[in-house]
């Protein structure tokens, strides 16, 4: 599973995979990216396990290993639990920055789809040209 999570977290890091970006609608934050993360602290909690029996035994550097690994799993854990939700700048690789400030200019394909003249103005893509919208008295009343 650690495996799994982690190369996918590279590849959407590298914005080979983008599937992920379906979780969008269940998770406000970055969930193919905090996959990453989740799978770095899965390998590390399994790295520790595997060396925790040795470090206990008394070798020195060995527990020094444990600590750092610990710290690793903590902070990738942590990281990848509030991914899910929400990422740090710093964080964010540049073709997520790319495409927020593109969908911010609305120079993205659903905005120029929506735009006038686009193949979805109107209702329900019907072409909007030739309907004009009004608003009602009782609109204005009711605010």
């Amino acid at each position: 599973m650690s495996a799994v999570l982690i190369v996918s977290g590279v590849m959407a890091y590298r914005q080979k995979y983008v599937a992920w970006l379906a979780l969008k609608s269940f998770f406000p934050g970055w969930p193919g990216l905090a996959g990453l993360y989740l799978g770095i602290a899965i390998a590390t909690i399994l790295v520790l396990n595997s060396i925790l029996d040795a470090a206990t035994a008394g070798n020195l550097l060995l527990g020094l290993a444990v600590l750092v690994l610990f710290a690793v799993f903590v902070l990738c854990l942590v990281t990848g639990i509030v991914g899910m939700f929400w990422l740090p700048r710093f964080l964010l690789p540049r073709w997520v920055e790319d495409m927020v400030e593109e969908i911010r200019r609305g120079d993205d394909p659903l905005s120029r789809d929506l735009r006038p003249g686009g193949r979805l103005h109107g209702r329900l893509g019907v072409p909007g040209s030739a309907r004009v919208h009004t608003r009602r008295k009782d609109d204005d009343d009711q605010q």
